[in-house]
């Protein structure tokens, strides 16, 4: 009788209880979850971070097209420019203020022995630019510096 209650306890004693499963279950698709949001915010990041790397390798191209603009405009009479383009898979639009305008250093004249002051033809504009990309939108100022060529 001893024999057939030890078999008994063996034969009860295999294999796993529901609540065992259950809480194996519960620790299996938690441990899904958590893998699955570390994934996709670091697909996301990655996604921001080529934006941005995209973006910073045109930006050298859009500040040309700028200083350029701002070059051809800077002599007239305005004390605001503005612009805006769509190149490269960007949108811009920038806006300058006139902050200052000098000249040159005064020259000494050896005809008249006397010190002249150059016609003022230096602008300092304050520049601001608004970039846009792929939902990801960025606002740099920088000065930039125009002159008219007085020898035409």
């Amino acid at each position: 009788m001893q024999k057939m209650i030890k078999i008994q306890k063996i034969k009860s004693t295999k294999g796993f209880t529901l609540v065992e499963v259950l809480v194996a279950s519960v620790i299996l698709f938690s441990a899904i979850a958590v893998v699955s949001m570390i994934f996709r915010g670091a697909f996301i990041g990655s996604e921001k971070a080529d934006n941005h790397i995209n973006l910073s390798g045109i930006m050298p191209a859009v500040l040309a097209s700028i200083k350029d603009e701002i070059q051809l405009q800077g002599n007239s009479t305005d004390s605001q420019l503005k612009g805006q383009a769509q190149a490269w898979d960007i949108t811009y639009q920038w806006q300058a203020s006139l902050l200052k305008i000098k000249s040159a250093q005064p020259e000494f004249d050896i005809d008249t022995s006397s010190m002249t002051n150059p016609p003022e033809r230096f602008k300092l504009w304050q520049v601001s630019l608004d970039v846009e990309r792929n939902g990801i939108i960025k606002n740099y100022e920088f000065n930039e510096l125009s002159w008219t060529d007085n020898d035409k």
